[in-house]
């Protein structure tokens, strides 16, 4: 049942982008496009909300469990590294 978790995982990271921004128009953010940068355009104060309230709502620490932040390359490596530790 893997493969029907994954669209819930974005849909809830999709959410909580729209609610760390203010931006209504990121419950649509393509997979693809990067969270910081020309992309989402998250800066520290939104990365950090993001990364609260994924502990929060997923219980996972993606900043204790990945030094480099490279889960928070996009949505798609985001919600990929959340599933990989849902198991």
């Amino acid at each position: 049942m893997t493969g029907t978790a994954a669209p819930d995982v974005v849909g809830e990271l999709r959410e909580i982008l729209a609610q760390a921004t203010g931006r209504a128009e990121l419950i649509t953010v393509s997979e693809q496009v990067p969270l910081f940068g020309a992309g989402v355009g998250l800066d520290s104060l939104t990365g950090t909300l993001l990364l609260r309230e994924v502990r929060l709502r997923f219980g996972v620490d993606v900043a204790g469990e990945d030094l480099n932040l490279d889960a928070l390359a996009t949505l798609g490596t985001l919600a990929a590294f959340i599933e990989e530790r849902l198991g």
